[in-house]
């Protein structure tokens, strides 16, 4: 065996041994929290839940504004959006893969990937007070399509082709057509706290303070939803969506179907986010806490401290969490242990990437110094 040779194998074992020490004296591993439940709070039986982590795995640093954020399962990216710039990062690496120019002093507000393409959109208020939504390709950079508006974009959503999207002004939500390029549906907002959101299949558009539906297709008013009163609901995915009340947390799936409430003291929550699945949430405190809660039985499960106040939490596929901060930082937190195995494949990959960089280097040197003619 040649020196090279011996050299990558000491190597590889280096970083094995170093791995395994890593894994083993890391007490703050995220573990499957096994959740006995209180029979006499809910009916649902808890599951095993995926506990976050106390600390953050990865920060992402020098934003000038962290309270856009997007999350792409498919392809591992997250974006943030802040004043003419949209950032991709595709997790464990902290260095964003991609700067989008989004336009000279385009504040943007919200970002979304599109479903089913390579695109992602943002919304925001431009330098003469008006507004636009700008779709970006994500792997150029490339502006791809505009939309522009007479009063500030402040909140879209896409429908599950990428065709439609619904978009929130100042006055009015308007249903736009991306394919004919035109507003299909244009009604006025319920109130000043209220989003449009497509909602049941995206059949409606659901207002987000008063949970009114509205048939955008036909346009006109949708029955179904009786007068609840002013609330803060999230949209979780296509068919779940939330809010918080003075007593707990109220889930609905469908607008005919059945409402679910899991109590629990909700003093002090001012945001929250719960799990695609909807099975646990994090919600996010005054006293600069997180807790982590149970879907079933709306016991807290586990509470992580901070030492500045939050100014949101965004739970991206179940595996991770971002919580932003005013002062322009994400910090991303692991729930439960699938990231462990990601992690490990991209520093493996960029292990042996640069070290095969390295023995090129070297074997070029023998090369050179043995035929200093070539």
């Amino acid at each position: 065996m040649n020196a090279i040779a011996k050299y990558i194998l000491f190597i590889v074992c280096l970083v094995f041994l170093v791995a395994v020490v890593s894994v083993a004296a890391n007490h703050d591993l995220p573990i499957g929290y096994p959740f006995s439940g209180h029979a006499g709070i809910s009916n649902k039986p808890a599951g095993e839940i995926p506990a976050i982590a106390y600390n953050p795995a990865h920060v992402l640093a020098g934003l000038r504004y962290a309270g856009a954020i997007d999350f792409s399962s498919g392809r591992n990216l997250t974006a943030t959006g802040e004043d003419g710039c949209i950032k991709l990062w595709q997790l464990p690496d902290e260095k964003p893969i991609l700067e989008i120019n989004a336009g000279p002093e385009f504040q943007v507000l919200q970002v979304r990937f599109i479903p089913g393409k390579e695109t992602i959109a943002g919304c925001g208020l431009t330098p003469d007070s008006k507004g636009s939504v700008r779709i970006f390709n994500v792997a150029t950079g490339k502006q791809t399509f505009q939309i522009d508006n007479e009063e500030p974009v402040i909140h879209m959503d896409f429908d599950q082709s990428g065709r439609y999207l619904v978009f929130t002004g100042m006055s009015h939500i308007k249903v736009w057509d991306l394919a004919e390029n035109q507003a299909v549906s244009i009604f006025r907002r319920n109130s000043a706290g209220a989003r449009g959101a497509f909602f049941l299949e995206d059949r409606y558009v659901i207002q987000s303070d008063t949970l009114s539906l509205y048939d955008w297709k036909n346009r006109k008013q949708a029955a179904g939803l009786d007068n609840m009163g002013v609330v803060q609901l999230k949209k979780i995915n296509n068919n779940l969506c939330a809010w918080i009340s003075g007593d707990g947390l109220h889930i609905l799936r469908s607008p005919y179907g059945k409402r679910e409430f899991i109590p629990f003291n909700t003093q002090g929550i001012y945001a929250f986010d719960l799990a695609p699945d909807g099975k646990w949430g994090l919600f996010l405190r005054e006293n600069n806490t997180m807790s982590q809660i149970d879907g079933a039985t709306g016991l807290t499960v586990r509470t992580v401290r901070f030492r500045l106040r939050p100014d949101g939490v965004f739970i991206h596929d179940g595996a991770s969490a971002s919580v932003l901060y005013r002062e322009g930082m994400i910090e991303v937190f692991d729930v439960g242990n699938d990231n462990i195995f990601r992690d490990a494949k991209f520093y493996a990959t960029r292990f042996f990437a640069q070290l095969w960089s390295k023995i090129g280097d070297v074997t070029d040197k023998v090369r050179r110094e043995k035929n200093p003619e070539s």
